[in-house]
């Protein structure tokens, strides 16, 4: 069960530049609250996550140069689904680290919800400290698709098929 916060404490997915300070911080303490949730864990790089069914530890389970076919929803902390698909073909190679290393661990058949922050995700914080880029979130601001700056990413996957090495 997730920490529920009021919404009103959230930034809307359109966020802007000088609330972007406002939106990391709520990020990394929802982050906080979610480790003390029931089932969700923590690897060494930062990846929160729980395993929700991993039915067939004897299959294959995804590795670095894997291509997988899942289901999945995509959405940020406040509760805004950015995206989703079904019978999705990934390599994980292409995919964020975050996502690659949380689908590494489960097997095919299984499911798990990954919370990944900004670090191993959508890492906008070298853009804004060296200030060599203006940073503007990924996608368009105003669309479906948008994530602002610093956003932790909820992943429910649930992976129907591996291959590759």
């Amino acid at each position: 069960m997730l920490v529920l916060i009021p919404y009103s404490l959230f930034l809307t997915p359109s966020c802007k530049q000088n609330n972007w300070a406002d939106w990391k911080v709520q990020n990394e303490l929802w982050l906080v609250q979610n480790l003390r949730n029931e089932g969700v864990k923590k690897t060494a790089k930062g990846l929160q996550y729980k395993i929700i069914a991993d039915p067939t530890p004897q299959d294959a389970q995804p590795n670095d140069n894997s291509t997988i076919v899942c289901d999945y929803t995509l959405k940020l902390i406040n509760g805004y689904q950015v995206d989703g698909g079904k019978n999705v073909t990934l390599n994980l190679a292409n995919c964020i680290p975050g996502f690659a290393q949380g689908c590494h661990l489960i097997h095919n058949n299984g499911d798990i919800e990954l919370y990944i922050p900004c670090s191993l995700g959508y890492d906008y914080s070298k853009y804004v400290q060296n200030d060599k880029y203006n940073a503007e979130g990924s996608g368009t601001e105003g669309t479906q698709s948008y994530i602002p700056p610093y956003s932790t990413l909820i992943y429910d996957i649930h992976i129907c098929g591996v291959s590759g090495d």
